[in-house]
């Protein structure tokens, strides 16, 4: 059963890996999933629309019906993905993430908060490493470089009301390693994904379905 799909991104980001037929900017990698990935479910995107010239109210109105009539959120987490010189509230992405975890009214219809799954996309070197790397040599687990994106994304990641069970240790460097879903934001790579596109969007559905369980922020931070 297709599922209807958000898909916020950075336009521009251009250090990202180039995909052949299709460009060298994060865009190039919506139009990619609208081609090849989300064919069995609905793209609630602006599509092949420019609205980039017009006013930022009315792009607004225009992605709020949009995201309102989705289920699911896709992040893609592409390296220049956040300005690090401009208030993370006057940037589109976080903005985006929050108006996708509301329940709001338009139209006299109630949408509940949107599933949340991060895609990291490769750097220009074909690397993944601007936010999932591998510190321990030992048990090779993935950090997440949360403190390199916005707030409100990483606000919801390892937000469990309950405290995650312990499945083991690394003795090497202490990591841990959890049962069960510990985050309302799934982060996956972009190779991944594509190789498993609905058992990475039917965990994300899965966790909105249990969203009382996550302590959610839906605020956008005005800092930095």
């Amino acid at each position: 059963m297709g599922r209807k799909v958000f898909v916020s991104y950075k336009h521009s980001d251009n250090n990202v890996e180039a995909l052949r037929g299709f460009g060298h900017t994060a865009r190039a990698y919506v139009d990619y999933l609208i081609e090849h990935k989300l064919n069995d479910d609905i793209y609630k995107g602006e599509g092949n629309e420019d609205i980039s010239d017009f006013k930022d109210e009315t792009i607004k109105t225009h992605l709020k019906n949009k995201i309102h009539d989705s289920s699911i959120t896709l992040i893609l987490m592409s390296p220049n993905m956040k300005n690090l010189h401009e208030r993370e509230s006057d940037q589109w992405i976080p903005w985006e993430v929050s108006y996708a975890l509301k329940e709001i009214t338009r139209n006299d219809k109630l949408s509940h908060s949107n599933g949340l799954l991060a895609v990291v996309l490769p750097d220009r070197n074909g690397s993944y490493e601007h936010f999932i790397t591998k510190p321990c040599t030992v048990c090779n687990a993935n950090y997440l470089g949360t403190n390199k994106t916005f707030q409100i994304i990483r606000d919801n990641m390892f937000n469990s009301k309950s405290k995650p069970e312990i499945r083991e240790s690394c003795w090497s460097c202490g990591g841990v390693f959890y049962k069960g879903a510990h985050s309302y934001i799934t982060v996956v790579k972009w190779a991944d994904f594509l190789n498993n596109k609905d058992h990475y969007l039917d965990i994300a559905a899965k966790i909105r379905d249990d969203r009382k369980s996550y302590y959610i922020t839906k605020e956008v931070a005005s800092e930095m």
